[in-house]
């Protein structure tokens, strides 16, 4: 006769045999394989492991640089596996004499031989739009339809961002005068603010492929031309750096509404230097921008060329640059002296894995036409852009930059082009320390 410690894990077994081979989870292979992991865990006593990051990483094929603070896989999926017990319970598990519940905020399983009667509780938690469960796959990037929402969000709080501005900047034009441009500023704003003509604004919108499901995967135009959103993709003919995994069913689609927020912050940098000095100004995503564009204006890009596609059409021979071609990007030093590094990469808590250093990069450059200039301001990151506009409009740190362009003089002067790297420290996802670590004057031959 089984004892009773026997008969307590066989009716728990048998509730989760019941559930996995139920016909509302015949449907979804994702839940199932998520109940599966985190019960065998909670019958094992292994309660340590049924946490974010391992749900992630060993139940949801997540890498093991899975960051639970910029990936929301988990908790979407958790949300999805509460509502399908749910609904097996509420059907054909409603005789079940063990029942599996999920509290809200906890991912470890609870079993429940006396249920209350009635409907569900209803969970008090935020609420994740939910959509057909899709195969699972080890590895692939992808972000949630509530992430999505929250980009496209960001992406028209900019665009409310550069109205206000240029709405602020044509009513002051009818004031006498605009406010003098600090000194330490001149050298690199000068060109972009009056007597000059309006300049454009640049801002990186990155391209992804969006599939059925509302997961979306990173990729990189050969050219320098947006696709329509939402139209299918016929091939994937001229993309690059295409995921190692695509959905196995259902259409796959452009989708280029996402910029990011350091971009967004960026803008709003720009925005105020350029309002302050009574300066018109255009804005344009890079998606849309083309070499033509560029030419009889001066230019300000937010953005590498990772997503600035023009940049790398541009007759620039820049001495720090973005390097694509590996796992990660970095920033390489073309004319890097002896003792110095080659390149410059972003640096992680070892632990956990988040951004702990980004680097980027002012730089003035020479643009198609004589006498016009193209200003770019990129990091590796997104956080590294808005740190590099940050920096490149405080009067403050542009003079310790001027006082190290000072001994940068060749016989003909100094030269109006240049480029500075610049470190950028980060602490819990916020920019806490810049610094310029070097300076290169370029010439224009």
């Amino acid at each position: 006769m089984p004892s009773p410690g026997e008969r307590f894990h066989g009716g728990r077994r048998a509730a989760i045999e019941r559930v996995l081979h139920s016909v509302a989870f015949s449907r979804s292979d994702s839940s199932r394989l998520l109940l599966k992991f985190i019960v065998e865990k909670s019958l094992s006593g292994d309660l340590d492991s049924i946490k974010e990051y391992t749900i992630a990483t060993e139940a949801l094929g997540r890498p093991p640089d899975f960051d639970p603070k910029a990936d929301s896989i988990v908790r979407i999926q958790v949300q999805r596996l509460r509502k399908r017990l749910e609904e097996y319970y509420s059907d054909e598990g409603r005789g079940d004499p063990v029942r599996i519940v999920i509290p809200p905020g906890h991912y470890i399983p609870e079993f429940r031989t006396h249920p209350e009667p009635g409907p569900p509780k209803k969970i008090d938690e935020p609420f994740v739009p939910t959509s057909p469960d899709r195969p699972l796959f080890a590895t692939g990037r992808e972000l949630s339809h509530r992430f999505l929402i929250g980009l496209v969000v960001v992406l028209l709080g900019a665009v409310v961002i550069m109205g206000l501005y240029l709405s602020r900047a044509s009513g002051l034009k009818a004031s006498p005068q605009a406010s003098p441009l600090p000194s330490s500023l001149v050298p690199l704003w000068h060109v972009f603010v009056p007597p000059n003509g309006p300049p454009l604004i640049v801002y990186s919108n990155a391209m992804f492929l969006t599939d059925d499901y509302g997961d979306v995967y990173r990729v990189f135009l050969s050219s320098a031309h947006s696709l329509p959103s939402g139209a299918k993709i016929p091939s994937l003919s001229g993309l690059k750096n295409i995921p190692p995994v695509l959905p196995r069913t259902g259409n796959l689609r452009y989708f280029d509404l996402y910029t990011g927020t350091g971009e967004v912050v960026a803008a709003g940098k720009i925005a105020r230097l350029l309002g302050a000095q009574k300066q018109d100004f255009s804005v344009e995503r890079s998606g849309l921008v083309s070499y033509d564009n560029i030419r009889g204006g001066n230019v300000i890009f937010l953005g590498s060329s990772a997503e600035d596609a023009v940049l790398e059409k541009l007759p620039i021979d820049a001495e720090l640059v973005f390097d694509l071609s590996g796992e990660d990007a970095v920033i390489r030093d073309r004319a890097s002296a002896p003792g110095q590094p080659l390149s410059y990469r972003l640096g992680r808590d070892p632990k956990t894995g988040e951004y702990q250093t980004d680097y980027a990069l002012i730089s003035l450059l020479p643009s198609v036409d004589p006498g016009r200039y193209v200003l770019v301001l990129a990091g590796i990151t997104t956080l590294g852009t808005q740190a590099a506009a940050e920096f490149a409009t405080s009067p403050a740190q542009m003079a310790t930059l001027e006082n190290m362009r000072g001994g940068s003089r060749g016989p003909a002067g100094r030269s109006p082009y240049f480029q500075s790297l610049l470190e950028v420290q980060i602490r819990n996802g916020a920019i806490a320390r810049i610094s310029c670590l070097l300076n290169r004057e370029l010439r224009h031959k």
